[in-house]
């Protein structure tokens, strides 16, 4: 277990932990922000015992998720700005300006969004590495909207019957709809995702209610995208195959853009290849 600390801020409590790398390739720092419903050590742990890329690691819990809540402990409605917000005050006490940004599913979102929020205040930019974000698993934004109505389906099966397993299946078909649907590994990522169901659901709405905005405002996913200059976009071989052709348009339109397929994994990805996920990010930041 890594030691955790607490950052209390005016209406939540985030739970973080920083990871030291002794015999690290470099003394550059990362930030690595998880994805709904599933905390950031569970989630990145392995993929850093595989790392001696960063000298320090930053590995936060987002708000709804791990050990991370509203204040007074209690679970609410999230959003992707606040989400990023928070990551930007802890980024801030820590007292880091120059690093790596890791994000996976709503983190990868959350990743864009702190980038952008800090290039806004005249910061560089961050070079990125993100596995299968919200908000780009389809080119049509509007289709993506439509597509995103099925995680509603998810949360509110979470928090209207309280059927977690349910609603966790309901989410699982939306985002992994070409898995190897093994016994063992349902099992393991329905235990996953059931630690803190509630803050999950509300993580799922967030990434909902942003792309719906999106499809209301053609102008905030460019915004997004033009912030970052340098991405790599990483996605599971068996996830859907539109995620994986506007991930190819993205890194064919946008100079310093590339994707990569990790064969054998959906959009688990960081939890089935944590070492083929580690050997891609040392490419990627240490070429």
């Amino acid at each position: 277990m890594l030691q955790t600390k607490f950052l209390h801020l005016p209406n939540a409590e985030i739970a973080y932990r920083v990871v030291e790398i002794p015999d690290s390739k470099s003394d550059k720092c990362c930030v690595m922000l998880h994805g709904a419903g599933v905390a950031g050590e569970l989630t990145y742990k392995p993929i850093v015992e595989f790392s001696s890329l960063w000298r320090w690691v930053l590995i936060p819990d987002l708000n709804g998720m791990g050990q991370s809540y509203h204040e007074g402990q209690l679970e609410g409605p999230l959003d992707i700005e606040t989400l990023a917000n928070d990551m930007d005050a802890l980024i801030t006490h820590l007292g880091w300006r120059n690093f790596d940004l890791v994000g996976y599913s709503l983190g990868g979102l959350v990743a864009l969004q702190l980038n952008a929020i800090r290039k806004a205040r005249g910061e560089e930019s961050h070079k990125l590495a993100l596995m299968e974000p919200a908000g780009l698993d389809r080119a049509c934004v509007e289709t993506l909207a439509t597509f995103r109505q099925r995680y509603k389906l998810a949360s509110n099966t979470i928090r209207e019957t309280g059927d977690v397993e349910l609603g966790i299946a309901h989410f699982m078909d939306g985002v992994a709809p070409n898995r190897r649907k093994h016994p063992v590994a349902e099992a393991t990522t329905q235990s996953r995702l059931a630690h803190r169901p509630i803050g999950f659901s509300y993580a799922l709405d967030a990434v909902t209610h942003f792309v719906e905005e999106m499809s209301e405002d053609e102008t905030i996913r460019p915004a997004l995208l033009s912030a970052a200059p340098e991405v790599l976009l990483l996605s599971g071989g068996l996830s859907h195959e539109l995620l994986h052709e506007h991930y190819d348009v993205l890194a064919q339109e946008r100079e310093g853009w590339q994707h990569i397929q990790i064969t054998g994994c959906d959009h688990s990805l960081p939890f089935q290849k944590p070492r083929q996920v580690a050997r891609q990010l040392e490419k990627w930041f240490f070429v």
